[in-house]
């Protein structure tokens, strides 16, 4: 119990809005923590920034091991040995520009790029330059000061980088713009030529390690699960009513992020102790509540334990919870949870809100890197399927449940357009996830090659909504012999046996190129038990050199009755 309140306080020094070096360094280690090499490529010290790293990254249970290049203005030893999860190339802009027109020094760094991507598929992240205002510099307007050269070169490199994919800004301009202290020491830069201050220094390190970090090397987390009394609000519903319990300026930050965050795909759900029927009115009568009854994917209001409703919640979400962030005010009610269910991540909320709101934006997990065009969807196909379990519920037979749906499964082969939306579901999927490979946008990228590999693209919809592309299968291709590299289907789809309609569809499309023997990529892992036991229903021990006639007659047999209408677009 106390080691879970020390990681709590922990967690609220690092993620909070003055993260102080001592804290940092205070850190505890923790133990069975996954090893990820990042490669700098530098023309400034970057080490005062690595020194505090661990502490923030140990948040997920991820330990950082860094290989640096000399200080180096050309860049002749970029990329090292290529053997790395993760390129930062750190550059102090002000050397290039003594030298170089602005156009110049950003397309000479862009054909760099491109000679490194061309060997790996890791993300890489390129600095920009902070714009900070210096004593004095506010005599001096944008056409004629340093700063708004500055401003005028950030945005020419955002423009650049902009097509590269797998290629990403680090954004120091915007921690600068949003930082509170000094950004720049003069002191440290004549001495080391680290131009950032001590502050700056740290809130760079808590961007690296809690956010582009973890949106870089893990799956982003699937949903939101939220007390009420005291952290969405000040108050408590069942005393004080939903007429007097108080938005503050903090809540009301802490409600329009949580908007956002559901915009973004992330699943807002309720676990609160109070009648429902008083939440409901909550939130249907207080017009200042950026938060609608709407925007909860799922309620969980009662006077039973959270943990038990957070386990459910999970369920009816069909996500695990290892994927899902449970925040509240009450410390008892956290040790509960991870006393229950260990594997929930846990953030305790703070009573004005502020705090809280500044806490979960530095959450790991949460930071998003690129669009996600399910997003929209997400959080209405999980209310959906609360009406498709009320037909199941109703259904004489299950065949019959299934007839009612009046099922769509439309399968696009070699799409180049998803290429996006497979890298997502590579990276997100958990639970009916084959090969556990979590592909890099290149390799989506690369799969949508027709000469090389098969990919199907799957999107279902049906009577109650449409729940986009749910699955994906990416197979490669080697003479008559094929390896099914990927088998992913999104949590919202199961239960209704897409995947074998799918697998039966990728069989044909195996066949008709000639390929006559497949190979499945399987790895075990702690949470995709489904996917594996989905595959022994046609394949048991043997995953190599299976003869595709043979298994594309057992899966076909299978799925024959399958109610869906199947559109297959190439």
């Amino acid at each position: 119990m106390s080691t879970v309140l020390n990681d709590l306080t922990h967690l609220d020094m690092l993620l909070g809005s003055n993260p102080t070096r001592a804290h940092i360094m205070r850190s505890s280690e923790h133990m069975n923590r996954q090893l990820y090499k990042i490669r700098v490529d530098r023309t400034m010290p970057f080490e005062w920034i690595a020194r505090l790293l661990p502490s923030f990254c140990g948040l997920w249970q991820a330990s950082v091991e860094f290989d640096y290049s000399d200080y180096d203005a050309t860049l002749a030893q970029l990329g090292g040995d290529q053997q790395t999860d993760v390129y930062i190339i750190w550059l102090d802009w002000r050397i290039y520009h003594q030298s170089r027109a602005m156009e110049e020094s950003v397309q000479w760094l862009i054909g760099r790029i491109q000679q490194l991507r061309s060997l790996t598929s890791a993300m890489i992240w390129v600095n920009n330059w902070p714009e900070s205002l210096q004593p004095g510099d506010g005599l001096f307007g944008l056409r004629v000061s340093e700063r708004g050269r500055i401003r005028k070169f950030n945005e020419y490199l955002a423009v650049c980088l902009e097509p590269m994919t797998g290629c990403e800004l680090l954004d120091l301009a915007a921690i600068a713009y949003e930082h509170k202290g000094n950004v720049y020491d003069r002191r440290n830069d004549d001495i080391s030529s680290y131009p950032f201050s001590d502050s700056m220094t740290i809130r760079l390190a808590q961007h690296l390690g809690t956010q582009l970090l973890p949106a870089t090397l893990m799956p982003r987390l699937k949903a939101i699960a939220l007390d009420l009394d005291d952290t969405l609000y000040s108050g408590i519903l069942g005393e004080d009513g939903w007429e007097r319990v108080m938005l503050s300026e903090g809540h009301y930050e802490l409600q329009r992020l949580l908007l956002k965050l559901k915009r973004s795909g992330i699943m807002l759900t309720i676990c609160s102790r109070n009648e429902e029927q008083d939440v409901k009115t909550l939130f249907e009568s207080r017009e200042d509540f950026p938060l609608q009854w709407s925007d909860f994917a799922v309620v969980y209001v009662n006077w039973q334990s959270k943990a038990d409703n957070v386990m459910q919640l999970a369920q009816q979400l069909n996500i695990d919870p290892s994927t899902l962030l449970f925040i509240d005010d009450n410390p008892v009610e956290l040790l509960k949870m991870a006393e229950s269910i260990p594997s929930v991540k846990l953030m305790r909320a703070v009573s004005d809100g502020l705090e809280t709101t500044i806490k979960l934006s530095s959450y790991p997990g949460l930071y998003q890197i690129r669009p996600d065009h399910e997003a929209a969807i997400r959080t209405a196909d999980i209310q959906a399927n609360q009406i498709r379990k009320g037909l199941q519920e109703k259904a004489t037979e299950y065949s019959a449940y299934m007839e009612s749906l009046q099922m769509v499964v439309t399968i696009h082969i070699n799409e180049k357009m998803h290429a996006g939306r497979l890298f997502d579901l590579s990276r997100k999927t958990n639970q009916f996830n084959l090969a556990l490979r979590r592909m890099s946008i290149i390799e989506a990228q690369e799969a949508m090659n027709q000469e090389r590999y098969i990919t199907l693209t799957i999107r279902l919809k049906d009577i109650i909504s449409d729940s986009g592309i749910v699955g994906a299968m990416v197979c490669s291709l080697e003479g008559e012999t094929a390896r099914l590299i990927e088998t992913i289907f999104s949590c919202r789809a199961l239960g209704r046996d897409i995947e074998s309609v799918s697998f039966a569809c990728l069989l044909d499309r195996l066949k008709l190129r000639g390929i006559e023997l497949l190979n499945i990529d399987v790895q075990d892992g702690p949470r995709n038990m489904p996917a594996i036991d989905w595959l022994k229903r046609y394949v048991l021990d043997v995953r190599e050199n299976i003869p595709v006639e043979g298994l594309l007659n057992d899966v076909h047999m299978d799925c024959m009755n399958h109610p869906s209408r199947v559109e297959v677009i190439a």
